[in-house]
């Protein structure tokens, strides 16, 4: 598994050195990183074994991204980003080399801040099966239409993949590659409506027993908080807070609220409640990589999903796993939540069974 954030450092690294650039079916690329430009079986391409390739001058909204792609065995992840900077903020679609035949051998995810996302999105609209083929060009195809796209690969009459929303919306942006892999004969073409094959699901928002907006802090350092059993009252005082929208199932990607780095590993996230008694409510919620649960004031929960940190096939992907019962009085009541991140996507989702006897306060 993978996250785009270690490629941030990589490319600060090499920036202090001369950026190179290359020529290639008639694009200059912006070399980041250790790419090369070669010939390999014929064809001239890029390989980018440890770094990313950007498309100088070229701006894709709507249209179609066509290439021709090798990749050798090994564990890797390679593929296209685009709808974005080529580098931070970004969507990307990638294949998984060493996931061949399983249902995560590609994978759509959004990028952040340089935190790709692959444990909150996954399943039907964001990764599929594949056997891949080794050292041997194949073409892939992307056709992106408003907030919908599709993949194709070496087939091109039905999509492998139906991306039924891009999480970055109706945006336009660069386009880059990355590695380990080699990429050849790229056409790229605007389009304002492309046709699209695939089926699509509709994007519907959920109910309102989903908590739809957070009140989200700056980054800090998760150790300030993880061995307190009561909530330091000055430590929430001085941090800043903005709003946050979930998406439309009430996930809130965490990442687009700010850059990972050292000691900014956390949030807290703020829940206000009204109750019209005493009463005990369960929650159940979803979380990525760790969270730990205050009620006014007093932990009751604490959890964590890191990858590998059960077993070496736990992955940590996101879901309605947990839940928590909240002890909560008559009037107002302060929920908060810190989550913080590992790598592979920094999230949080709740809901309630039910609302009677409680209001959500935005």
């Amino acid at each position: 598994m993978k996250t785009i954030f270690y490629l941030l450092l990589m490319t600060f690294s090499f920036s202090l050195c001369a950026q190179n650039s290359a020529k290639l079916s008639g694009i200059e690329w912006q070399l980041e990183g250790k790419v090369i430009n070669e010939n390999y079986k014929e064809k001239d391409c890029l390989k980018t074994d440890e770094g990313v390739a950007i498309a100088k001058g070229v701006n894709f909204k709507n249209g179609t991204i066509e290439f021709n792609m090798c990749i050798q065995p090994g564990r890797g992840f390679a593929g296209i980003r685009f709808h974005g900077d080529g580098l931070a903020n970004t969507e990307e679609f990638y294949i998984r080399k060493h996931q061949s035949g399983n249902p995560d051998a590609m994978q759509y995810s959004p990028v952040y801040n340089g935190n790709a996302g692959w444990q909150l999105y996954y399943g039907d609209g964001y990764g599929a099966a594949k056997e891949h083929v080794f050292d041997e060009w194949f073409k892939v195809k992307l056709v992106i239409s408003g907030t919908r796209g599709e993949v194709y690969i070496t087939e091109m009459e039905k999509p492998i993949l139906v991306i039924h929303e891009l999480k970055l919306g109706e945006r336009d942006g660069k386009i880059a590659f990355y590695g380990p892999a080699r990429f050849a004969g790229v056409k790229v073409t605007n389009l304002d409506s492309p046709e699209l094959n695939g089926e699509f699901k509709e994007i519907v928002k959920a109910d309102k027993e989903v908590i739809q907006k957070y009140k989200v802090s700056e980054l800090f350092d998760m150790g300030a908080l993880i061995n307190e059993n009561l909530l330091p009252a000055n430590f929430v005082q001085k941090l800043r807070f903005k709003e946050f929208n979930t998406e439309a199932d009430g996930l809130l990607n965490i990442s687009q609220t700010g850059a990972l780095g050292e000691k900014k590993n956390a949030v807290l996230l703020k829940i206000d409640i009204t109750s019209e008694t005493d009463l005990v409510k369960m929650m159940s919620f979803a979380f990525s990589d760790i969270a730990k649960i205050f009620v006014n004031g007093k932990a009751v929960w604490i959890g964590s999903d890191i990858y590998r940190s059960r077993d070496y096939r736990f992955l940590g992907t996101i879901g309605y796993f947990d839940s928590v019962y909240l002890d909560l009085k008559n009037g107002k009541n302060e929920v908060i939540v810190m989550v913080a991140e590992n790598f592979g996507g920094w999230g949080f989702k709740a809901r309630f069974e039910n609302l009677n006897g409680v209001k959500l306060i935005y």
